[in-house]
């Protein structure tokens, strides 16, 4: 078994991206979005189905899927905003206009105190959204890098071998989780290997120099999940390292340039003419310099290349954004 038996691209098809490209029966929703600045957009596919998602922070409100050989589209979401707006859901036209619906999910969720931790309550759903938004749908033509995809996953050609090629890069890291709590189980915690670890990806970004940027976003409160990120980022760096540079290059691309066609991220953005390097970055929003988050980061990081080699991970990136929505180093 391979790393041919991975592969990695998310472009959705040219029917459906263009129910959503200018002109398109469902560009009105782009514009809707792109106005309001608690919602974002998802596009991606796997090898049994593609979608266009509208995210409100770290939740999904709406999932858009084409319906084959048909003019209709499939709205669907979890039960909980069903039940809120009942009518934006189901099988309609494409060329439906449900904003009407869409207006009263979003003012509904966005007063009610249930769903503060999905956007309310300003932690990392609210800043992972501004985030999206500043280097993607909103982004400038002169920004360093521009978001090409989010909740990143390789894709494998079927079960066997995700467990084999995934399974077994996962288990290093779940084994290193076992190794951390037993060397201070009262400073890191315990049970760490049962945490779970490598579900996906936060975003992958493309920077003006062509380095491919693997990006894990955490807020400053997260503390746990800040100073436990190097086993998170080594393990979607190994992912991502595995697949052919060719073949990652060549999904890349084109995921950049099917969002520059809809307007996901900015046409005038000019995109670098040949993939450098991948990247591991580390982005986290309000850290608080009381916290212990820094210096145990380092130290599992340490760990990590003291299993892996001290070059692991020598690349690494750190930044925080501000509430000014720049970013600094961390």
């Amino acid at each position: 078994m391979g790393r041919k038996n991975m592969y990695y691209n998310r472009t959705i098809s040219d029917s459906f991206s263009e129910l959503i490209r200018e002109g398109g029966a469902l560009r009105w929703l782009f514009d809707y979005v792109k106005g309001r600045e608690d919602l974002d957009f998802l596009v991606g596919r796997n090898d049994s189905t593609e979608w266009i998602s509208v995210y409100r922070g770290l939740t999904r409100i709406v999932r858009i899927q084409p319906i084959n050989k048909t003019d209709k589209i499939h709205l669907d979401a979890a039960i909980k905003y069903k039940g809120i707006s009942p009518d934006l859901y189901g099988i309609k036209p494409a060329a439906t206009n449900f904003s009407d619906d869409l207006d009263n999910l979003v003012h509904h969720i966005s007063k009610d105190h249930i769903f503060d931790r999905y956007y309310n309550n300003k932690k990392e759903g609210y800043y992972q959204n501004v985030f999206s938004r500043k280097y993607g749908i909103c982004g400038k033509p002169d920004d360093e890098f521009v978001i090409v995809d989010k909740e990143a996953v390789i894709g494998y050609t079927d079960q066997n071998h995700k467990n084999f090629l995934f399974g077994s890069i996962q288990n290093k890291y779940k084994r290193l989780q076992k190794d951390i709590s037993i060397l201070d189980a009262k400073r890191y915690g315990r049970s760490l290997e049962k945490k779970a670890i490598g579900n996906e990806l936060d975003f992958v970004a493309l920077d003006r120099n062509g380095n491919i940027l693997l990006i894990e976003y955490k807020h400053g409160t997260n503390t746990a999940g800040i100073y436990l990120s190097p086993l998170q980022i080594g393990l979607y760096y190994d992912l991502f390292k595995s697949l052919k540079m060719e073949d990652l290059e060549c999904a890349v691309q084109e995921m950049l340039y099917q969002k520059q066609l809809i307007g996901l991220v900015n046409p005038l953005w000019s995109k670098p003419s040949k993939i450098k390097d991948v990247i591991p970055v580390l982005i986290i929003s309000e850290y608080h310099e009381k916290s212990s988050a820094k210096e145990k980061f380092q130290d599992i990081l340490d760990f990590v290349k003291t299993k892996n080699g001290v070059g692991f991970l020598g690349n690494l990136k750190r930044y925080n954004f501000a509430k000014d929505h720049a970013l600094s180093d961390w």
